[in-house]
Order: structure tokens, then C-alpha cells, then sequence
């Protein structure tokens, strides 16, 4: 299923705007980075190839305040990678994760 597609499919079930869902899913991201990303050096994740696709892509308009806008910006910066690549990888992270709990 395409990301944008998944996206409002995942925003909508969770009764969630898409600001919302993604604001939502951006602080599990911070979870995870805060408790492994220490282990972890910072590299570029392997998951993330393909986000550059060419063609069409979506563009969605975030709204969120100054103090979260600077912490994405603080973790896509010690990942290594662009605000958008950054919120695609967490997204596609916790797909794959909530994907293997589903499947048990």
C-alpha cells in the first residue's frame, strides 16, 4: 500500500487528524531513539531507500508547535536525514512493528 494511502487509512481508523496521526507517531519515533538510538550509531536507517522516489509524492503541512518542530528537526539531524525522510522512516518503523504484532 502506497505511504500516503496508509497514512489516512491509519489517521482515519485512529479518529485522528493527520497532523495528529503523524504528531503521534513522530513521538513513539522519539521514544525509540531516546532508548536505542544511544546504542545505535547515527547512521542512515537501511529501510529508508526508496523515499527519493521520482514521480508523484504528497505533501502534507505538519502543524505542531515550535518545541516539537525542533525536536524532529534534533532527530533527523542525528539520523542523518531530511525532516520528510525522517517522518517516512519513523511511519514505515512503526508500521513494520505494529505489522509483526498483528501477525504474532
Amino acid at each position: 500500500m502506497e505511504d500516503a494511502a496508509r497514512t489516512r487509512e491509519e489517521a482515519s481508523s485512529q479518529h485522528r487528524s493527520l497532523s495528529g496521526y503523524l504528531l503521534y507517531v513522530l513521538e513513539r519515533s522519539f521514544r525509540v531513539e531516546e532508548t536505542v538510538g544511544s546504542i545505535l550509531s547515527p547512521r542512515r536507517p537501511q529501510n529508508i531507500r526508496g523515499t527519493q522516489r521520482p514521480g508523484i509524492r504528497t505533501a502534507v503541512h505538519l502543524r505542531c508547535t515550535a518545541e516539537e518542530a525542533a525536536r524532529i528537526r534534533e532527530y533527523a539531524r542525528r539520523r542523518k536525514l531530511s525532516l520528510s525522510d525522517f517522518v517516512v522512516f519513523s511511519m514505515r518503523r512503526l508500521w513494520e512493528a505494529n505489522d509483526r504484532l498483528r501477525l504474532g
